[in-house]
């Protein structure tokens, strides 16, 4: 019985040191992944179809028409299709390099000062089989966010918000 015991007790730790430490451990390999250029482990790290559809989500509505006339319509599909290809187009492994190493979309549009600045990413906790990567900027400016949802006993990123 004492045996049975301490299995379980084994058991129970085990299961609450990896709920307490895998948010940490992912988000720190993903970092990592990013800061290396390893684009295979970026890959098995992030769920790019989900990541792709949320961020086309958010697109989209920030981009919805304001009023019921056609030029509305027709501006809103227009910056629509533009947006989709530039979600295809960012949304790839280089793309989330410079995203999570620098936290810009894309540096070479930024000016100079803008473009090495560092990031340091914490974790935010929701529930059980969420949490979020939180970045902020060396200069205490909010960065990106990225988050992530539990994958069996691994996590992958399946959405993003950038703040601007």
């Amino acid at each position: 019985m004492r045996k049975l015991v301490l299995f379980i007790l084994l058991v129970a730790l085990a299961f609450g040191g990896w709920f307490y430490l895998s948010p940490w451990l992912a988000m720190k390999d993903l970092a990592e992944a990013a800061e290396a250029r390893n684009t295979a482990e970026l890959e098995a790290s992030i769920d790019f179809p989900a990541l792709r559809e949320n961020t086309r989500a958010q697109l989209d509505a920030s981009i919805a028409p304001t009023g019921d006339g056609l030029i509305d319509g027709i501006g809103g599909a227009i910056l629509g299709t533009v947006g989709d290809a530039a979600v295809d187009a960012l949304i790839t492994p280089e793309g989330m390099v410079t995203i999570i190493t620098t936290g810009a979309v894309a540096t070479t549009l930024l000016p100079p000062a803008l473009r090495n600045r560092e990031l340091s990413w914490s974790v935010e906790r929701e529930d059980l089989s969420h949490f979020r990567g939180v970045s902020t900027y060396d200069d205490g400016s909010a960065g990106p966010v990225l988050m992530f949802e539990r994958r069996g006993l691994g996590w992958q990123v399946v959405a993003m918000e950038v703040s601007q």
